[in-house]
């Protein structure tokens, strides 16, 4: 039964989260994983720290593009 109830749950995951996109799951330097985890502090969550610098760093990019 329990086994059944499992399946059954990972096919709802994967079909819930079919083609949605992802990213992959990379290996971090000790380096990477402390700056990851001190902005992680900052921002809330891991994800909303790398997040939060994708959109500074468009906001940069774009000010540069703009400058030139």
């Amino acid at each position: 039964m329990n086994r059944e109830k499992q399946r059954k749950n990972e096919q709802a995951y994967r079909s819930r989260n079919a083609g949605r996109p992802r990213l992959p799951g990379a290996y971090l330097t000790e380096e990477e994983s402390l700056l990851l985890k001190e902005l992680a502090v900052i921002y809330g969550a891991q994800k909303s720290a790398i997040f939060e610098g994708l959109a500074l760093l468009k906001e940069k990019l774009e000010k540069d593009n703009n400058n030139n």
